[in-house]
C-alpha cells in the first residue's frame, strides 16, 4: 500500500524558508514545549510524545484540507525557527492562522515574516481569507503580533476548557480586516 501524495509548497522570504517538516524541526518543537513559552499551546510538557503528536496533527491537514503547517528554518543557517499553520480541526468552521517560534528567535521579526508569507499564500493559492487568530489575551507577545499584522479584534470566545481566546481576523489583500 502507498500513501498518498501531498504537495507542501515551499515559501521564500527575506530570511526565512518555510516548507515541509523535518526532524530537526521536531527537536526544536519538543525543547519549545518543555518550557514555560508552550503555556499557550496547553504545555510545558517534557512528553515527547505530545510534541510528536502535536506535529503530525499539523503535518496531516495537508491531507485532509490541501493545507497545513509550514515550518520555518532560517535560511542563512539553517536553524529550525519556528511553525506557521493554517489550523482547521473539525471544531472550527474556519482555518486559523497561528504560529510558534522557537526560543532564542523570538523578537527578530521572524513571527510576523513567516505569518505574513502564509497569510499570502493561503490567499492567492487557496482562496482562503480573511483569517482568523485565536489568541489568549494574556498572551501579549502574539495579541501585539495580530495587531502589527492589521488585525482586529472580534470578540471573545470560550474553549469548552473555560480558557478564554480573542478572536483576531486578519486583513484581506486590500488591507481591509
Amino acid at each position: 500500500m502507498t500513501g498518498a501524495t501531498v504537495h507542501i509548497p515551499t515559501l521564500a522570504t527575506d530570511r526565512l524558508t518555510l516548507g515541509a517538516f523535518t526532524m530537526a524541526h521536531f527537536e526544536a518543537f519538543a525543547d519549545f514545549c518543555a518550557t514555560e513559552r508552550s503555556r499557550f499551546l496547553g504545555g510545558p510538557t517534557t512528553e515527547r510524545r505530545d510534541a510528536w503528536d502535536s506535529c503530525m496533527i499539523h503535518n496531516g491537514q495537508w491531507m485532509a484540507r490541501g493545507y497545513g503547517a509550514v515550518w520555518a528554518t532560517e535560511t542563512a543557517t539553517g536553524a529550525p525557527v519556528g511553525r506557521f499553520s493554517l489550523w482547521h480541526p473539525i471544531t472550527f468552521d474556519e482555518p486559523e492562522l497561528s504560529w510558534v517560534v522557537f526560543d532564542g528567535f523570538e523578537g527578530k521579526g521572524y513571527a510576523a515574516e513567516g505569518a505574513n508569507a502564509l497569510r499570502n499564500w493561503a490567499f492567492t493559492e487557496k482562496g482562503i481569507g480573511p483569517l482568523m487568530s485565536l489568541i489568549a489575551p494574556e498572551n501579549a507577545r502574539s495579541v501585539a503580533l495580530a495587531q502589527r499584522l492589521g488585525c482586529t479584534e472580534e470578540g471573545r470566545q470560550a474553549y469548552k476548557s473555560g480558557a478564554e481566546v480573542i478572536r483576531f481576523r486578519h486583513p484581506d489583500q486590500r488591507g481591509v480586516a
